[in-house]
Parts: structure tokens; C-alpha cells; sequence
């Protein structure tokens, strides 16, 4: 479709939109944002849903992997400003960039500006920022996660991903930051600017001694612990052993 088309499409939405805002209910608003957000340039599809409260809505919105970083700010902005103008309040707003780069919006733009910082860096090949999911997990918590291509890219990737959060203005607080390889096998998972150091030497040293298969090391209230998966009972005997001489880590050894 061109820019043009695209803008007469958007034209003849706002005169609906604005016609309704005074009387829509809340599914017709989130109904009426989604139809809009579909019309606009590099939008491939929208998901919007009223949410519990008053006027409450979420959206998820699937970007075209090739926007431009000024054009996903200016995105992200003009989403923001449609639900302000349609009166839904607390708006819950999701994008996914190229299937690999989610972020949840917010007023002062640190979220995009953080994933437009991480879309520059080689390191990583994914990341979400504080983003929401739109299928409920159990497992799944906000914050900052970010996936790198190689299990050699965990020991940098932690430092750039807070470093991006913080450099575009956020405010890490105890919020989960997290990084793992493409195939989720090998994870640090951590609290704000906290990291499992303890657990990742006690990983450096198993793994000096055998190779793990699979490993997660997490730090988490304060406690730290250690998941590894090994192929034979003699490498988790030996696993095992020199997890005794870190009394501070729960080291977990399977097979």
C-alpha cells in the first residue's frame, strides 16, 4: 500500500474515531484503536484488547524488522498520543520489531530509545524491554531480556544490556535482567544491576572440568543458585564435586 493510501485510510479512521470517542465503551475504543494502528506504515498487524478497569486497553503490534530507529520512536510516540486522545488510560502498548525486539511503550521514550540501542549492537540478535506478552506465561516476567547468537556472548551481554536501559534514562531498581543463547540452553539471570558472580564462577569451573549441556545461573532474592545438565553420571559426580566448594551457590546437577 502507498504513503498515500496509507494516509487517506488514516484520515477517514480519525473522523470515525473522534466522532465515537465521547460514547465509545471500552471494547469499542480498543476496537477502534486497533482498526487505526492497522493503517499505519510499518505496522503488519495489531492485537487490541480492553483490559480489567476502567477505559484499560492492551495492544500488540507486530513492526516490520526493517523501521528505521527514528521511524519506531515516532511509531512508538504516535501510539502513545492515539490512546491519550481516545481517553484510554493506562494503556498497555506492545511492539514486536522483526520478531526479535519487543518493548512496552511508555511517556518518556527510555523503552524504544533502549531497543534502538540493542538493535545497534552486534552482540545480541534479540531483546525485550520490560515488554508484556500477549500469551500469559507463569514463566515469563517483564523486564530485560536479551538474546545472544553464541554461548560466548553471555559473559559481555548482561553489562550491555543494563547499560542500554540506564543510558536511555530508565531506572533499573530490581527489576529482571536476563540474557541467553539463541536455543535457551545457557542463561544468566539476574536483579538489577546484581549478577550471579558466584554461580557463573562456579559454571567457569564445572566447566574446566566437564562440558555442560545446559546451564542457568540465577540470582534471585538475594540467592544464588546453579542448574546444570551434563551427559553422564560421572560427569555429575564430578560437577557435584566441585560445587562443594561454593557453599554460597545452590548448584542443581541433572542428567
Amino acid at each position: 500500500m502507498s504513503s498515500a493510501m496509507k494516509l487517506v485510510r488514516a484520515a477517514l479512521v480519525l473522523v470515525a474515531v473522534v466522532a465515537l470517542a465521547g460514547c465509545s465503551s471500552p471494547d469499542e475504543k480498543a476496537h477502534e484503536f486497533g482498526i487505526w494502528a492497522t493503517t499505519l506504515e510499518h505496522v503488519a498487524s495489531v492485537d487490541a484488547q480492553p483490559a480489567a478497569g476502567a477505559d484499560g486497553m492492551t495492544a500488540h503490534l507486530v513492526v516490520d524488522g526493517a523501521i528505521s530507529n527514528d521511524d519506531l520512536v515516532s511509531l512508538a510516540s504516535t501510539l502513545q498520543e492515539r490512546a491519550d486522545s481516545q481517553g484510554i488510560a493506562a494503556a498497555e502498548i506492545n511492539l514486536i520489531v522483526g520478531n526479535a525486539w519487543g518493548f512496552a511503550v511508555d511517556d518518556d521514550g527510555v523503552d524504544v530509545a533502549a531497543i534502538n540501542r540493542l538493535r545497534d549492537n552486534p552482540l545480541l540478535v534479540g531483546a525485550t524491554i520490560r515488554y508484556q506478552s500477549l500469551q500469559d506465561s507463569p514463566d515469563y516476567t517483564p523486564g530485560l531480556h536479551a538474546t545472544v547468537g553464541s554461548q560466548a556472548g553471555l559473559r559481555d551481554a548482561p553489562a550491555a544490556l543494563i547499560e542500554a536501559y540506564t543510558g536511555a534514562g530508565g531506572d533499573l531498581g530490581g527489576i529482571p535482567v536476563s540474557v541467553s543463547t539463541a536455543d535457551g540452553k545457557f542463561t544468566i539471570a539476574g536483579e538489577g544491576d546484581a549478577q550471579p558472580d558466584s554461580a557463573i564462577r562456579l559454571w567457569q569451573a564445572v566447566s574446566g572440568r566437564v562440558l555442560p549441556l545446559a546451564v542457568q545461573a540465577t540470582l534471585s532474592d538475594g540467592a544464588q543458585a546453579l542448574e546444570i545438565t551434563v551427559g553422564t553420571a560421572e560427569e555429575k559426580a564430578t560437577a557435584e564435586a566441585v560445587g562443594a566448594q561454593y557453599p554460597e551457590v545452590v548448584l542443581t546437577v541433572s542428567q
